[in-house]
């Protein structure tokens, strides 16, 4: 695994590969479900496009349900359920190959990666996302290899290749460019910035993240916006500059809360809760920290908790645990979810094995 240049909570502007296949040309009691559907997706109302997208799918038994189902998943992975998005991407896999559907089973392949990425299985990641690149290549869907060809550099960058992860963002970066796709330049530019922000030249990842932070804006990109305002963050606290990183990290959270994405409200959330630790505001620290370490956990992200349970270590060390318990309470955490907390502290603080790269890290408790 890739080490942080501070420990920060990773982030990472993906941006799952949407398909679209014929829905435009479909007939009306289906297009038009659709066309609200991908209106609210466009509205950030992610619950109410799934809504709009399952009436469309009742209406149809036809190759429209690959892109359909394709659909349903992006809504349900930026809504932090990653259940329910990898049983619509293998739906939509499925029914691609059932249909031919050569560009729709290249996308629901790398979303696929995606989510085994995230959730630390790796070599299964790889397999899917090499996959789906060679059917994009066959189909020449340039902006779906970009996509893949992010995606597998995220996996590499994981395993700690930088050197290798560079090769794929510096390739999908190029794609990106010629196809005049900003929303991948932004992305593609970002991940360069955050390989040099772990290899230790801050200088040159703020270049990058400054970068594709203007080019995100220039071209309304929401995603890449939020996610390179916390990497600007992250580089501002490695500087020890922590007022402006909290304003970096505060603008990242806004907008992550606006986009509905969970990810990314957990990512900044957690780094705010980190700054505000270094500012040895460690009462203020503790609810950021919790509630972070719960979107991370229960939405499965391999990567994160451990940055955050280490913020609240450090918190603990400062105020005592009765302190941390009552602040813990005071947001609503109950003994169960509390216990469970500082069992994976106290494990952590031991250096017992972390959870399989090849098993789902499990959520906390609920209460």
């Amino acid at each position: 695994m890739a080490n942080e240049c501070s420990g920060v909570v990773r982030r990472r502007p993906c941006r799952m590969a949407e398909h679209l296949g014929r829905l435009l040309e479909a007939k009306p009691d289906v297009r038009e479900p659709f066309e609200l559907g991908f209106a609210s997706m466009n509205a950030c109302c992610w619950d109410q496009a799934i809504g709009h997208f399952q009436t469309a799918v009742s209406a149809t038994d036809g190759p429209g349900l690959v892109a359909l189902h394709n659909l349903i998943g992006v809504c349900h992975y930026t809504q932090g359920r990653p259940v329910e998005a990898l049983r619509a991407f293998q739906e939509s896999a499925r029914l691609a190959e059932q249909y031919g559907d050569q560009q729709g089973k290249s996308r629901a392949l790398g979303n696929l990666g995606l989510i085994f990425q995230h959730n630390g299985q790796l070599e299964r990641a790889l397999v899917l996302l090499e996959q789906a690149l060679a059917i994009a290549n066959d189909v020449n869907d340039l902006w779906a290899a970009a996509i893949q060809l992010g995606y597998t550099g995220n996996v590499y960058h994981d395993k700690g290749d930088f050197d290798k992860a560079l090769e794929y963002y510096e390739a999908a970066l190029a794609i990106s460019r010629d196809i005049g796709d900003q929303w991948g330049v932004a992305t593609h530019m970002s991940d360069i910035g955050s390989i040099y922000h772990d290899k230790g030249d801050i200088d040159k990842a703020l270049e990058y993240h400054q970068a594709a932070l203007a080019t995100a804006r220039e071209a309304g990109d929401q995603w890449g916006t939020a996610s390179n305002l916390g990497s600007i963050g992250s580089i501002y606290r490695n500087k020890g500059n922590l007022d402006e990183a909290l304003a970096y990290e505060d603008e990242a959270l806004a907008m992550a809360r606006e986009v509905g994405s969970q990810l990314g409200v957990a990512t900044e959330l957690g780094n705010i809760g980190l700054i505000l630790a270094d500012r040895s505001e460690h009462e203020q620290a503790v609810p950021k920290l919790a509630e972070a370490l719960t979107i991370l956990l229960a939405i499965g992200v391999a990567d994160g908790p451990r940055q955050t349970l280490t913020g609240l270590a450090g918190c603990e060390e400062k105020l005592g645990r009765k302190r941390l318990v009552e602040l813990l309470k005071e947001v609503g955490r109950d003994e169960i979810v509390i216990n469970d907390l500082f069992d994976r502290i106290d494990q952590m603080r031991m250096r017992r094995p972390e959870p399989s790269g090849d098993q789902p890290v499990p959520p906390p408790p609920t209460g």
